[in-house]
């Protein structure tokens, strides 16, 4: 029997995290890692996607505050994944699933660490059911 291994899909703003990094061999370093613009576009769609298609968790990293390059993409982030522990919760999946960090880190260097944390709370957490089940679940009742 192989050891669980939590999915974990991580988005990281290319304006405050690992701007200076090797992309490559970052990608090489976070398995599902996706370098975005700002973290204000990451959109509630795109995290509920994540978990429909198996992912246990997700980690959004964005700049600190007064920090966005795109002025308050990062408050904005903040406000999206705050409603959506309220939805997860209500399918029964632990907020904890889904945090968002919000510092800067030119050099990439905390992204593979932060995950790596964030892999092992998910590993205590267990694997996640797929939204849909939950809806069917909530549909019976």
């Amino acid at each position: 029997m192989t050891a669980y291994e939590p999915k974990l899909v991580c988005f990281s703003c290319k304006f405050g995290w690992g701007y200076l990094a090797d992309e490559r061999e970052l990608a090489k370093q976070v398995k599902n890692w996706i370098p975005i613009i700002c973290s204000g576009k990451v959109d509630s769609s795109h995290i509920l996607k994540a978990f429909k298609q198996g992912a246990d968790g997700v980690l959004i990293l964005g700049c600190r505050g007064g920090d966005c390059h795109y002025q308050d993409g990062n408050y904005e982030a903040r406000k999206r994944v705050i409603l959506l522990h309220k939805l997860l919760e209500s399918y029964g999946i632990e907020k904890e699933r889904l945090r968002m960090e919000l510092a800067i880190d030119p050099e990439g260097k905390r992204i593979p660490v932060l995950v790596k944390e964030m892999s092992e709370r998910l590993k205590k957490l267990g694997p996640v059911k797929k939204i849909a089940e939950h809806a069917k679940t909530a549909s019976a009742v």
